[in-house]
């Protein structure tokens, strides 16, 4: 890639994660509805090291659940006696039903379980500010429809800061932070945290629309956008957190070889297109001084120097914003960047011509020849 290239492929960057909207932390203008019954539904499997955590923070909210269901995904931990010992309504899964994603039908169940006018579904790994129910409740009053949001990825260990490169592409993918704002339906919603009306997901379909989907956040999201009703996404910086892949680095590749190969056929094709051409540029940043040999070159060097510079600061630009991470993740950003192509090429692999994935000990098919 040239010099021009690669400068145009940084404004692509620009363009996709222009502004990461956040959960509002006023009541927005016209929401005059009194406080909603929220229903919590968490799809649990082999969480009881997470559960704590989440479980604590909901009980600390200033919006107070009206009631908090932990559906067991067939455990083989301590998943139900934890959720029974903090309070929550465990409901037994038995395993999916045939046709159906665990995760898919753990929700599908809880749904069915759940009495209140909202549903709020979350990732056992998440946990949540004190005014996160309150926020979400009154953003989805205002806006209808389903409301999605992203968690702000907190990260401890070395091996986490790999996940950089998904993150990013993860969220600019959706089409829902570039400068054209809400004036463009995104193009799915982030599973870790949903919000909806109980009545909205029933009329849609709800989990039962994407029950064979591995992605089960996109198909949910483009079953509301199917039956008109809006979908809006965010990031969750002061609304609500995960910590994804604590168990070392192998969950961490199988989580994101899993989802992410899937993921990418499902983006629109220009989102797609920009995405691969934002990536690209980094690996040009990145590799190009070293095949040019552009050390042989003062000025050539001087110029990739800049370039390198410029997408380092665009990577922690975009990586404050969305997670916990080290300046140092920036300023080497080609190590997460390979990490993020070869679970890729994986991924891709898996899903052409494999067909299936391994996840938490179930053999999972994600397309191909399944």
């Amino acid at each position: 890639m040239n010099l021009v290239t690669l400068t145009v492929a940084w404004f692509v960057g620009l363009f996709l994660m222009w502004r990461v909207r956040t959960v509002p932390k006023q009541e927005p203008a016209g929401a005059d509805h009194g406080p909603p019954r929220v229903s919590v539904v968490i799809p649990a499997r082999n969480e009881a090291h997470n559960l704590p955590r989440l479980l604590a923070s909901l009980s600390q909210q200033s919006l107070a659940p009206h009631e908090v269901l932990v559906v067991d995904d067939d455990s083989s931990d301590d998943t139900a006696a934890v959720a029974r010992s903090l309070g929550a309504t465990v409901i037994g899964s038995g395993g999916p039903a045939d046709g159906w994603m665990g995760k898919g039908w753990a929700c599908w169940l809880g749904a069915q379980a759940a009495t209140g006018d909202l549903l709020l579904f979350l990732d056992a790994d998440a946990w949540l500010e004190p005014e996160a129910v309150a926020d979400l409740a009154r953003l989805q009053q205002h806006r209808g429809g389903l409301v999605t949001v992203q968690p702000y990825h907190v990260t401890v260990r070395a091996y986490e800061q790999l996940s950089a490169f998904f993150n990013i592409v993860l969220m600019a993918g959706l089409n829902a932070f570039t400068p054209l704002g809400e004036r463009v339906q995104p193009g799915g919603g982030f599973g870790p945290c949903v919000m909806c009306r109980r009545q909205d997901y029933f009329r849609v379909g709800g989990h039962a629309a994407s029950r064979c989907a591995m992605l089960e956040d996109l198909a949910l999201a483009q079953a509301f956008a199917e039956h008109g009703l809006p979908v809006g996404s965010f990031g969750g910086r002061g609304t609500v957190s995960f910590r994804m892949y604590p168990d070392g680095l192998r969950s961490l590749l199988e989580g994101w070889t899993k989802n992410f190969g899937q993921g990418a056929a499902c983006l629109s094709p220009v989102m797609l297109l920009l995405s691969v051409a934002w990536v690209c540029g980094c690996f040009g940043a990145a590799f190009d001084p070293l095949l040019r040999h552009a050390w042989l070159d003062a000025g050539l060097l001087v110029a990739y120097g800049l370039i390198y510079s410029a997408y380092a600061a665009q990577v922690w630009w975009m990586l404050r914003r969305i997670g916990r991470f080290r300046v140092a993740t920036a300023v080497l950003f080609p190590v997460p960047l390979l990490a993020f192509g070869l679970v890729m090429a994986v991924s891709l692999f898996l899903k052409v011509v494999v067909g299936r994935a391994v996840w938490k000990g179930r053999v999972v098919p994600i397309g191909g020849r399944g």
